[in-house]
């Protein structure tokens, strides 16, 4: 139970939050932190950094692909250390994208970034980055969390 607990957390913890984020901050217009970071609504039809607008579709499938390579890992690969904080991140992000896509046709997007000209994103969208940054790092500084096969 220790284990299982240890790998859905993170991305509970990411997928709880985005629906919350959403739901009370999703149509909101201010600045949290003047010249720094604000909420300002957005729909967003592709994902991340624009790419693929429009083809809701092939984002859903990829998402389903993503959320099932993340279960494959957990349960076939059994990575250890950051490694399965990692990927329920990315599996939880992922969801919680998926679900806007599912019940409205696009995702809700809300941070945007006033120091510099960069997309607005969500909750989701830093899961699934962070989640796919320490995969990365774990990856390469950590491969023996890689390396346990389940018998």
């Amino acid at each position: 139970m220790k284990n299982v607990l240890k790998w859905t957390l993170p991305g509970l913890l990411v997928l709880a939050l985005d629906r919350i984020v959403k739901g009370y901050c999703g149509n909101m217009n201010l600045a949290l932190i003047p010249g720094v970071i604000a909420l300002r609504p957005a729909k967003n039809t592709g994902m991340a950094m624009g790419m693929l607008q429009g083809n809701a579709l092939l984002i859903l499938i990829g998402s389903i692909v993503l959320v099932g390579v993340c279960g494959w890992l957990m349960r076939d690969v059994k990575p250890s250390g950051l490694a399965p904080v990692a990927i329920s991140m990315m599996a939880g992000g992922a969801i919680g994208n998926m679900i806007d896509r599912l019940a409205l046709g696009y995702v809700v997007d809300m941070f945007e970034l006033l120091f510099i000209d960069f997309y607005i994103f969500n909750v989701a969208d830093v899961g699934v980055v962070c989640g796919a940054i320490l995969c990365g790092l774990s990856l390469l500084f950590r491969p023996q969390d890689w390396s346990k096969r389940k018998k």
